[in-house]
């Protein structure tokens, strides 16, 4: 008998503080280079992106850390199969576990630790993740869902994607007797303007030396980390099979160009199990991910999960990550998703053997598409109440457009419009009297609805600012900037000079008024990096320590400021202060992937104390062989 609990469970994790600063740029997505776009060939429609991730705010107040949290999540259990989802965690998939052999077919971490690698900057490694929305980990990676029960035995996760302003949704099941968790995705386009929509789900897998992955692909788009897109033989390349992850030197991404009505893939370890994915026909990109085995990608290893180590499968709706589909006004689509433990005679034999009988195991064509068509039948169907349904932050900016009149009320998919929060509540009051709350200073609402209430609201200093973030949201820079400056010229807030910092079109303004907007709120640590940042990249080494020097004790000791302060002490040659910080040592929990600061700063002081030292294991996180700072 099938079973789903909605319960409480203790999790040990690093812990996520209030949010930071607004993000006013892209969260560190990419758009392709001129040589990629012609290797891609798709057309510029389907590279378009967002221009910044509003209005998300970053998610950075975490450390490493790890304390016993009580969260929400939810179990389904049919005897066979036991799924565990994190409702607080973006509805992550957390666990897969085979019940006659206890075996778990995910890579799941002891703890949750957060790290920089997601659009809001808080990511952890696990599991299988639903991204929605731009290229990169969505912006509900580390936020709480909203969950319920349909039919009979169906969970249903939901919550308000404020990018696209979609609601993410998806439904999981595990029928009686199956030996597959079935997940199904309905995403709609409730607007009258097509959306670039973007779907990955990335599953981690546990990696050792003879883990393989097995996809029915020949070739694939390869990016390096240290070169561009390009297209490749696959599995081997170069002479090294890179369908065993641990075997690659360095990071790699492989989006396998594979075409089929249930796209599928594998990874299994030298024994031949592991886990299968496969989908309906609308989720047909295949991905594989490796951090390799360079020392910088073991580095990033341990600092995510510890003594384990993984590799990522992935699923996506177009063929890399670079890319967005266009999803027509009016439209939705759908796609159903199968996951199971697998076993297969031997992963290490010859790839088309290998890939037959991956595919064997891996795809029940039949069970797929009944699953697909029993999903689809329920999308409509009313959730179930349920007391850890989910509040405020998890409901409460979708119940927000529906008391705004954005959207209608969906039993499918509910937001009570009564449960709003402090800001929500601000932001209600504003679309119906025009009144500008106090409340909403450090907020931002974007879309066309938000930007026509906010050029109708109260006019002034914060009104201003609100629009120009709108207006920056939907790609017009010059105008939000013109905004910002008349809300500095009538109030001189720190967010106005920081958005006009943040858009400026040279480092030496940046800087400037980086430093003014740190200086009217110096309580605001992100402020502070923000502006030491914008300080060494213009060479304004002394100015950076004075900074520095007027910190709290506390913002001293946040370990970026560390970091950025022994950067300075190295340019104005204090050697000893910077070996002190360098030996404490410098540990930071944001380092963002593919940042190679801490490989710069060891080679800024080795030619300070003029010696050749090579870069610490705790230091190197290069994520390819030879890639280096200097």
């Amino acid at each position: 008998m099938s079973n789903v609990a909605i319960t409480t469970a203790v999790v040990p994790m690093s812990r996520l503080g209030t949010d930071g600063e607004l993000i006013l740029d892209g969260g560190g997505g990419r758009r392709p280079t001129p040589a990629e776009e012609r290797v891609l060939g798709v057309g510029a429609a389907h590279l378009e992106r967002r221009p910044t991730v509003l209005p998300y705010r970053y998610q950075d107040a975490y450390g490493r850390d790890i304390q016993d949290t009580q969260q929400r999540v939810a179990v389904l259990d049919n005897g066979r199969l036991r799924a565990t989802f994190g409702l607080d965690q973006g509805g992550r998939l957390l666990s897969l576990v085979d019940l006659e052999t206890q075996r778990e077919a995910l890579h799941r971490l002891d703890a949750i630790q957060f790290a920089n690698l997601a659009l809001r900057n808080a990511w952890f490694a696990g599991g299988v993740e639903w991204n929605l929305g731009t290229t990169g980990h969505w912006g509900l990676t580390a936020e709480p869902v909203a969950a319920g029960i349909v039919g009979d035995g169906v969970l249903r996760m939901w919550a308000y994607e404020r990018l696209l302003g979609v609601t993410w949704r998806l439904d999981a099941w595990l029928p009686d007797g199956s030996d597959s968790l079935f997940t199904h995705v309905l995403i709609e386009n409730p607007t009258d303007a097509d959306l670039p929509v973007y779907w990955w789900s990335n599953i981690a897998v546990p990696q050792s030396e003879d883990t393989r992955v097995v996809v029915a692909a020949d070739r694939a788009l390869h990016f390096g980390y240290a070169s561009s897109l390009s297209e490749v033989r696959f599995p081997v390349r170069d002479g090294v099979d890179v369908s065993w992850p641990a075997r690659h030197a360095g990071s790699a991404d492989y989006f396998c160009i594979t075409s089929s009505e249930h796209p599928w893939i594998a990874a299994v370890d030298g024994d031949g199990l592991g886990l299968g994915q496969a989908s309906t026909s609308r989720l047909g990109g295949r991905k594989v991910f490796t951090w390799g085995g360079s020392p910088g990608g073991l580095t990033w290893q341990k600092w995510l999960s510890g003594g384990k180590s993984y590799a990522e499968i992935q699923a996506g709706l177009a063929r890399t990550q670079l890319e967005h589909l266009r999803l027509p006004a009016g439209e939705s689509w759908r796609f159903t998703e199968s996951y199971r433990p697998v076993r297969i005679d031997g992963g290490n034999r010859d790839w088309d053997e290998v890939v037959a009988a991956a595919a064997r195991a891996t795809v029940d064509e039949e069970m797929l598409d009944r699953a697909h068509e029993h999903l689809t039948a329920l999308e409509r169907t009313a959730v179930d109440e349920h007391p850890l349904r989910g509040g405020v932050d998890a409901l409460g900016w979708g119940a927000l457009e529906v008391a705004a009149g954005h959207r209608g009320f969906d039993p499918a998919t509910p937001f009570d419009p009564q449960l709003l929060g402090v800001e929500q509540q601000a932001w209600l009051d504003l679309a119906r009297t025009g009144a500008v709350s106090p409340a909403l200073q450090r907020g931002a609402a974007v879309g066309p609805q938000w930007s026509a209430h906010l050029a109708v609201a109260e006019p002034g200093w914060l009104r201003d600012l609100l629009l120009g973030h709108a207006q920056h949201a939907a790609g017009d820079t010059e105008r939000a900037r013109q905004l910002w400056r008349s809300s500095a010229d009538a109030h001189a807030s720190p967010d106005a000079w920081r958005a006009l910092a943040l858009t400026a079109p040279d480092g030496a303004s940046r800087a400037r008024d980086l430093v003014r907007a740190h200086e009217l709120d110096r309580s605001r640590t992100g402020l502070a990096i923000e502006a030491l940042t914008a300080l060494l990249e213009e060479s304004h080494v002394e100015e950076a320590l004075g900074l520095v020097e007027r910190l709290s004790d506390e913002a001293k000791g946040h370990p970026r400021v560390a970091y950025l302060e022994c950067l300075a002490l190295i340019r104005v040659g204090d050697a000893a202060g910077a070996e002190r910080l360098l030996e404490a040592p410098l540990v930071l929990p944001d380092l963002r992937e593919g940042d190679l600061g801490l490989d710069r700063l060891w080679d800024e002081f080795q030619r300070l104390v003029g010696t050749d030292a090579p870069l610490p294991a705790h230091y190197d996180f290069r994520m390819a062989p030879g890639l280096d700072g200097g």
